[in-house]
């Protein structure tokens, strides 16, 4: 096992398949009543499927339809719909459930796997080429660690005092539409 080219092969995959993740992650972390916990969880959950589909896709040598992962775009769409109507009705005071809390941490997956063909095109084909128990192993923990810095990394960037001042008071209303807009992203972007 050349541990070098299969930690530059595993990190560029997941820089290059993830940068678009970083927008989502910012906003997912400004999102009113989602805690970072949840976030966190939520992300790494949702890396984990997608990991997990790319190596059963590439030893099953299956090509995912990519209309199919279009169509997981109304996942993102419906969410944002949903706290568009959730703003309108919610109290200031009102505290998160443990429903609330376990529902967001699946919106969160949801939205990490709805917005992972990109994962999963940068994935299955690394999962075919090493694809020794030694090979996937180590490309399986590089990818969840990975997830763990990029969302740390995110969530300190966006505490920083000057982005947080200014990003944070609008975020309650921005983030419905940014996930509305996510979804038909993800939904044209499988089409054309």
């Amino acid at each position: 096992m050349d541990i070098i080219a299969l930690l530059a092969a595993g990190i560029t995959a997941f820089i290059a398949s993830n940068i678009d993740d970083t927008f989502v992650l910012i906003m997912l972390f400004l999102t009113p009543g989602l805690l970072p916990r949840h976030v966190i969880t939520g992300q790494f959950l949702g890396i984990a499927l997608l990991v997990s589909i790319s190596s059963l896709a590439s030893l099953l040598v299956l090509a995912i339809p990519i209309f199919v992962l279009g169509l997981m775009g109304f996942i993102p769409i419906i969410i944002g719909i949903k706290r568009l109507i959730d703003l309108k009705q919610e109290s200031e005071s009102e505290e998160l459930d443990i429903k609330k809390r376990s529902t967001s941490i699946l919106s969160v997956v949801a939205i990490t796997v709805s917005n992972g063909g990109d994962d999963i095109g940068a994935f299955t084909p690394l999962f075919a080429k090493y694809n020794t128990m030694n090979e996937v192993s180590f490309m399986v923990i590089l990818f969840m660690v990975m997830t763990i810095i990029w969302c740390i990394v995110t969530y300190y960037f966006i505490r920083h005092p000057i982005i947080a001042s200014r990003v944070s008071p609008i975020s309650r209303i921005i983030s419905p539409f940014a996930l509305m807009g996510l979804g038909i992203y993800i939904i044209i972007d499988s089409f054309f």
